[in-house]
């Protein structure tokens, strides 16, 4: 269990061994929460939660507000980066994660967060920060999809709809993200309040920041969705320019084999079968006509 308490000196928030009064910030595992007295009447609710952490939410019980929230990677990995639950009572704030991973991130920030009034605002204020890079690892994406654009012409179709593949997942997963945050954002904001309405206010700005990230990732969504059409625009067109070569070739032998087979029937008297020059006659009307038909070819622009 680590405890963490307003720091008067510097700000920001400072690991304390034991608080005067409850604990204003608390991380403790899964285990730890369970032994714990204070949390005694919403515990089972709050595990409950927990145990189904595969998505973010937030609840409202009676005496506290509870929730999970489930980080994803800014990699291709499925894994999530964090994933934990919370619970937010009138004079504490309680994180609960059994990997060690978020509390090693709370150690990383807690001198440079604020250390709001309120556990409430302290939870918005760690949320914000959990998302404040968002914006520019989505514009990595963009550029990576910029960089997959330009290769589209000479990249092999595998490789290519593996890339589109890998980038489809993690826009999807990233999209369900945003909107789930949104709606966390929304219902904080019936859930909570002080006289002057800051808090609502507050949380109503963080639901419009987790919108427009979403909406930024549906625009990436749309962009790959033209990339995948674009590409195989480029399929279809390698694949007429094929087709096309193989018709003019298939043109161009086409006499040829009419010549060919008329010539080789077994008839005594044909003309030509018994003169001298007959095979070299054959083989000049032969280079004649592929020559005429390629000018013909050419002139018509079917190559």
């Amino acid at each position: 269990m680590t405890v963490y308490a307003p720091s008067p000196a510097h700000g920001g928030l400072q690991r304390v061994k034991k608080p005067e009064g409850p604990a204003y910030f608390t991380i403790m595992t899964s285990a730890e929460f369970q032994e714990c007295p204070s949390y005694a009447p919403y515990r089972k609710e709050v595990l409950r939660s927990l145990r189904s952490a595969r998505y973010c939410k937030v609840e409202r019980f009676h005496g506290c507000i509870a929730g999970t929230l489930r980080i994803p990677q800014r990699s291709e990995q499925s894994a999530a980066l964090f994933s934990f639950g919370f619970c937010v009572t009138e004079d504490s704030l309680v994180w609960i994660e059994d990997t060690g991973k978020l509390e090693r991130w709370v150690e990383k920030h807690a001198s440079s967060l604020a250390g709001s009034s309120t556990p409430e605002q302290l939870l918005l204020e760690l949320l914000e920060r959990l998302t404040e890079d968002d914006i520019l690892y989505l514009s990595h994406l963009e550029k990576k999809m910029e960089e997959l654009e330009a290769a589209a012409s000479h990249e092999s179709p595998s490789r290519f709809f593996l890339a589109l593949t890998q980038y489809r997942r993690k826009l999807s997963e990233l999209n369900a993200y945003y909107a789930q945050l949104t709606a966390i954002g929304e219902k904080m904001q019936s859930y909570v309040g002080d006289p002057m309405g800051r808090s609502a206010e507050a949380w109503e700005k963080y639901a419009g920041r987790t919108e427009r990230l979403q909406s930024h990732v549906n625009l990436l969504r749309e962009t790959l969705l033209q990339l995948r059409e674009l590409f195989q625009s480029l399929q279809d067109a390698r694949q007429n320019k094929i087709m096309a070569l193989l018709t003019v070739v298939t043109s161009l032998f086409l006499p040829l084999t009419l010549l060919t087979g008329w010539y080789g029937m077994n008839f005594i008297h044909m003309p030509e079968l018994q003169w001298r020059y007959g095979y070299y006659a054959v083989a000049a009307a032969a280079a004649i006509i592929v020559a005429v038909e390629i000018i013909w070819f050419r002139r018509k622009r079917f190559f």
